[in-house]
């Protein structure tokens, strides 16, 4: 049941980001479940904190959520998950917290698990905190601050168009004869065609495959597929439009960091700007790849059109709500809160 009139504030987590297997073929970190358990908690805390009047998780298979938010007494909901143990339990957790009316998310992950949020809820309200792999549109965040950052929004302490951006997004249209659909869909920082039959266990690892990359976000400092636009072409998170990199053999050959700790050579033969809504055509055969995993098998024959688009989650900025905050003075102390503070 929505609450229309409650500050709600919604807590996602993704128990499988940062345990892929590129542990076992890069120096890829881990991030634990006791980490993610205790970022959850700080969350929920600094949520409450604020006034959030509501904090929904949502269950998980490695019950992550239940058990960062033992003890704590408030007014915290589950909502409900299919538990599949994939990435659909994330889709159904964003879109069932957009359904009850959270004004604002904190989702832990990496940049597929911000891809599967935005899939549930595309305009999503979003903080992003990195525990993933490839960490591109995630940022590293102290989970208190983030859930201070969520309940000043929530609450409508801060006005959110003050504190936050609408980011970008690749957009897809794929029509393949072969198998007789057309399907839409997206990517937050980039989407690329890999050379090869199987969708296999998702990453990306043999820089020989990749064809073309499209990308939202470019930033040099990046690390998997978008390392490749980033270290060709930058362009900034919050600058205008994106790049299409075509690769293959005869062009100008560049070092990237197609995973953490693990460089390789990619040949590059053209680099094409795009601006904002500009459709370019591009060809399949093979396996396209979102924000860095092996989603799609894609046939020779099948035509995909990519342009980027500014209609991504809306990326709450924690730092700029806590200043709006602290220069409102809404952390300091008033009668009111000593009496409930019981000081």
């Amino acid at each position: 049941m929505a609450h229309a009139d409650v500050s709600t504030v919604g807590v996602i987590i993704n128990p499988h980001a940062g345990k892929d297997i590129r542990r076992l073929v890069s120096a890829a970190g881990q991030t634990s479940d006791a980490v993610k358990i205790g970022i959850v908690r700080r969350a929920v805390v600094g949520a409450l904190e604020q006034g959030a009047e509501r904090v929904l998780l949502s269950s998980d298979t490695h019950q992550l959520a239940e058990r960062a938010v033992e003890g704590i007494d408030g007014p915290i909901e589950f909502v409900e998950s299919p538990l599949t143990g994939s990435h659909l339990d994330t889709i159904a957790a964003a879109r069932s917290m957009w359904k009850e009316q959270a004004s604002a998310i904190v989702a832990l992950g990496g940049d597929g698990t911000c891809r599967d949020v935005a899939s549930g809820w595309p305009d999503v309200p979003l903080i992003a905190i990195s525990t993933g792999t490839n960490n591109v549109f995630p940022t590293a965040l102290d989970g208190t601050t983030a859930g201070v950052a969520a309940a000043l929004v929530a609450t409508g302490s801060v006005d959110i168009g003050a504190v936050s951006h609408q980011a970008k997004r690749v957009a897809l249209r794929v029509d393949d004869p072969g198998r007789d659909t057309v399907h839409h869909d997206t990517a937050l920082v980039e989407a690329a065609l890999i050379d090869t039959a199987f969708v296999g266990a998702r990453a990306v690892n043999d820089p020989a495959t990749i064809r073309w990359v499209v990308a939202a976000i470019a930033e040099p400092a990046s690390t998997g597929v978008a390392s490749i636009a980033g270290r060709v072409h930058p362009i900034d998170r919050r600058a205008d439009g994106g790049v299409l990199i075509r690769l293959g053999p005869g062009g100008r050959q560049v070092r990237v960091p197609l995973a953490p700790g693990t460089f390789a050579t990619v040949d590059v033969q053209s680099v094409e700007p795009l601006a904002f809504g500009e459709p370019v055509d591009v060809p399949g055969g093979g396996v396209l790849a979102y924000d860095g995993e092996r989603t799609t098998p894609v046939g020779l024959d099948a035509t995909i059109t990519v342009s980027i688009e500014s209609s991504g989650p809306r990326m709450i900025d924690v730092e700029a709500a806590l200043v709006a905050a602290s220069r409102a003075q809404l952390f300091d102390v008033s009668p009111r809160r000593k009496d409930a503070h019981g000081d």
